[in-house]
């Protein structure tokens, strides 16, 4: 059975390959947020379908996938029916071109099971009704089944998506299970405005769980609060150290329990 990675072997030159010899069944593409499949018969695209989407669209969905195992499996019976109706090499090169749309989507990260969350950011960015589908998918959903459920395509749902990201209309959502941590607040002094340091150990688990940089979200006891880039620092256990302006912005001072929390950057940050 041939077995591989999308992040060594691309969707399209897969298929290509595949095409190529004839074969007959089905590419398994198995990330841990969805499942994806590609029938073939004697080389010809027959069928896809990635969690609730088919056809097209679901061929649209997997080629935004940088990375996912996938094994392709012969022995597989094909679908009583056929939802691809495009020859080959069209349909080959109208995939390339969805590929490199994906490419451009810089604040999508790799990860589809993070969520996203709205800010309080307020915004005149103008919502098309591909953003509008995706704001009304944002409780409760991942990426993943934002772009599977939303009523427009994959890729129109991406883009939105993306634009929401970079606006800060929304956020990424830091896993289930981080909890946030009260910290008393140290200052410093100096030009250096909108750092936050942690204890080294703190910042160390915090990016062993997110498996990126990261921000932090501190409130203060007044209810003011605001977004810090995250660094580390020795010796500072159940301590946050601020700018001195920082704390007077979130009307807090030197000794004060402030709430933390961290939240994920955009993809491109």
């Amino acid at each position: 059975m041939l077995k591989g990675n999308l992040s060594e072997f691309p969707l399209g030159a897969l298929i290509q390959t595949l095409a190529t010899a004839e074969r007959s069944g089905a590419l398994l593409i198995t990330p841990p947020w969805i499942e994806g499949k590609v029938v073939l018969k004697d080389g010809a695209l027959f069928a896809a379908f990635a969690g609730a989407r088919e056809g097209w669209e679901a061929l649209e969905l997997l080629a935004g996938l940088r990375k996912a195992p996938f094994a392709f499996d012969a022995e597989q019976a094909l679908p009583a029916r056929a939802n691809m109706n495009l020859p080959l090499e069209p349909a080959l090169a109208r995939l390339l071109q969805v590929v490199d749309r994906w490419h451009t989507f810089q604040h999508i990260p790799d990860d589809w099971s993070l969520g996203v969350h709205l800010s309080r950011k307020s915004s005149e960015l103008k919502l098309t009704p591909a953003m509008l589908q995706v704001v009304g998918l944002v409780e409760g959903h991942s990426i993943s089944k934002i772009l599977e459920l939303s009523g427009a395509s994959p890729l129109d749902t991406a883009a939105a998506l993306n634009e929401l990201l970079a606006d800060g209309i929304l956020q990424l959502t830091a896993p289930t299970g981080m909890k946030d941590e009260v910290l008393v607040a140290l200052s410093f002094y100096g030009k250096e405005t909108g750092v936050a340091y942690l204890d080294e150990e703190l910042y160390r688990e915090w990016l062993r769980a997110l498996s990126r940089p990261f921000l932090v979200r501190v409130r203060s006891p007044r209810g003011a609060e605001a977004l810090f880039e995250a660094r580390p620092r020795s010796r500072i256990p159940d301590r946050i150290m601020l700018n001195d302006k920082d704390l007077r912005r979130l009307k807090a001072a030197r000794g004060i329990k402030l709430q933390v929390r961290p939240e994920l950057r955009g993809a491109d940050e």
